[in-house]
């Protein structure tokens, strides 16, 4: 009795062993589905499956099991004990049932699947995820007296200001132009209008000049222009189509840097890290000055002004690129890698790291929609067959 005992002991140990060792198997298996599985796994169980052909069977069995990792599946307690209560394993003084073994494991592997599956899509925190830009709140519009009205509405809604003039706001534009009227007189008071992260908005001014903001722009201007000069003041970058007027100069107030025309279109940036801010012009002529000295340029020439340098750089530049923003779309144009991540990295929210710093120097050309997802984005700087890009959480490795 002993003796057989013994060997029965020893049969439901290696059983057991067998079961365990499969539904680590299992586990592995949906890591490695999820393309989680790290390297050194992976070898483990490369090893396992080349080891017997049994192995290899079970393995291409799970490996074509479909499971949805989104569906709602059962705790590992409960999913246990469904199996346990099916296989009756729990049970004492259960008959070990060899022909049913094989059954049991595949079906408690696929139950680790659905359960691993289901807790990696759930657990993941959202931080380690690089997300296609959404505007993380709605613009503002601050009022004279420092009240912030959120302009989140998709239709379009009249705001009442004081001395009973009224605008138009939108989600995506606010117009003054209305409010441009001889019949009107107000006093001189301004609106500031603040652009979050991944939005843009686009303000009509009262003389009917149109200014495109970027992301994280901020856009201060009168209710209505007064006196001999037309003034507003910006952060960030903006797109400006100026209303011609020869009887009143339009100026732009960015970081240090002034801007002044009669009526045209350019570009202002002051956004750049280095603090410096860059104008170009599409079409028409504007005066740039620094508070030191003024220089003017033509259209698709650049001004670019460095704080405490009364320098100021001018330079041939293609429009389309400068603007590519006012389009939705990043247009990088024989641009240093380095520089092309580094902008890539703040729109999207990640870290980047180079194997080999000369790699930043590489140049590449690129046109892409602002708001696509970041894999289409490396997919493209992949396909140049330069270099490679591999996605770790909030960070991306060029190598």
């Amino acid at each position: 009795m002993k003796i057989g005992y013994s060997i029965k002991n020893k049969r439901n140990e290696k059983m057991e062993k067998d079961i365990l060792s499969k539904l680590e198997v299992a586990r592995l298996i949906a890591l490695q589905r999820l393309g989680i599985l790290p390297e050194s796994e992976e070898r483990r169980l490369s090893a396992w499956v080349e080891r017997d052909e049994k192995n290899k069977a079970f393995y291409k069995q799970l490996r074509q099991k479909s499971f949805d990792g989104n569906a709602t599946s059962p705790s590992t307690a409960e999913g246990w004990n469904l199996f346990e209560k099916k296989y009756r394993t729990g049970k004492k003084g259960s008959r070990p049932f060899r022909h049913t073994l094989y059954r049991m494991v595949a079906s408690a592997a696929v139950l680790v699947l659905a359960i691993t599956g289901t807790y990696y899509y759930f657990t993941q925190p959202n931080e380690e995820i690089i997300s296609s830009p959404q505007p993380v709140s709605a613009v503002q519009l601050v009022l004279e007296n420092g009240n912030k009205i959120t302009l989140d509405n998709p239709q379009s809604s009249v705001l009442a200001l004081n001395n009973n003039v009224a605008l138009h706001a939108e989600k995506q534009k606010i117009d003054y132009a209305t409010t441009e009227k001889e019949t009107v007189e107000i006093d001189e008071i301004y609106h500031t209008i603040i652009v979050p992260k991944y939005g843009e908005y686009t303000v009509r001014l009262s003389d009917k000049t149109t200014v495109k903001l970027n992301s994280e722009s901020t856009l201060t201007y009168p209710v209505q222009f007064k006196g001999q000069e037309r003034k507003i003041r910006l952060t960030g970058e903006a797109y400006l189509e100026v209303t011609p007027d020869t009887t009143r100069r339009f100026i732009v107030e960015a970081a240090g840097t002034t801007v002044s025309v009669l009526g045209t279109t350019f570009n202002v940036n002051a956004s750049a890290p280095d603090g410096n801010v860059a104008t170009t012009l599409v079409n028409g002529k504007v005066e740039v000055g620094n508070g030191l000295t003024t220089t003017i340029i033509a259209p698709g020439q650049q001004a670019v002004t460095t704080s405490g340098n009364a320098q100021i750089d001018v330079r041939k530049v293609d429009t389309n690129v400068v603007t590519a923003w006012v389009r939705d779309m990043f247009y990088f144009d024989e641009k240093p890698l380095g520089e092309i991540m580094q902008e890539l990295s703040h729109w999207y929210e990640f870290n980047v790291v180079f194997e080999k710093e000369s790699l930043k120097q590489r140049k590449f050309t690129i046109e892409t929609s602002r708001y696509e997802n970041i894999d289409q984005v490396l997919k493209l700087i992949e396909e140049t067959h330069v270099v490679t890009c591999r996605k770790e959480g909030k960070t991306i490795y060029i190598q």
